[in-house]
């Protein structure tokens, strides 16, 4: 802590507060559930498969992979490139939510277009559709250097 600007390294935090359970969340493999269930994910990777970027279903980056391709850009092309991807991931995750969120409420007696329209623009859960409308025309625009 600071304390009159100088720096003091005994802080004032009661580590006895965090129970293991709550650390043990930090990592899931380290939990003592045998059977933790599916985890369902979502990855995007760019062409030349440089950068790949996970999500989970909620929308959340779980993991970020480089290949040595990498190496090849710059610290400010690879850092936009991974936002580049990683919001495609997330996109797809939410495409996902929205392709659930559609069949339950058909299952429930609701108009999937009506539902459908009301998750995209009241939402703002990207239909599977206009995810994928969105990565064709990031890729299109974005990687078509690399074809020619």
């Amino acid at each position: 802590m600071i304390a009159n600007g100088a720096w003091d390294d005994d802080d004032e935090m009661d580590y006895s507060q965090i129970d293991d359970r709550s650390t043990a969340l930090l990592d899931p493999e380290e939990t003592d559930d045998d059977d933790p269930g599916p985890t369902v994910v979502f990855t995007a990777a760019n062409p030349q498969g440089s950068v790949a970027a996970t999500a989970n279903l909620g929308g959340r980056i779980q993991r970020v992979d480089l290949n040595a391709r990498a190496m090849d850009m710059t610290e400010a092309e690879l850092a936009e490139e991974i936002v580049v991807i990683a919001g495609l991931a997330s996109e797809k995750s939410q495409a996902a939510q929205h392709a659930i969120a559609v069949e339950l409420m058909r299952s429930m007696g609701h108009d999937r277009v009506s539902t459908s329209g009301y998750l995209e623009h009241t939402v703002g859960l990207p239909s599977p559709d206009t995810a994928a409308a969105r990565a064709a025309e990031i890729f299109a625009t974005r990687y078509a250097r690399d074809s020619d």
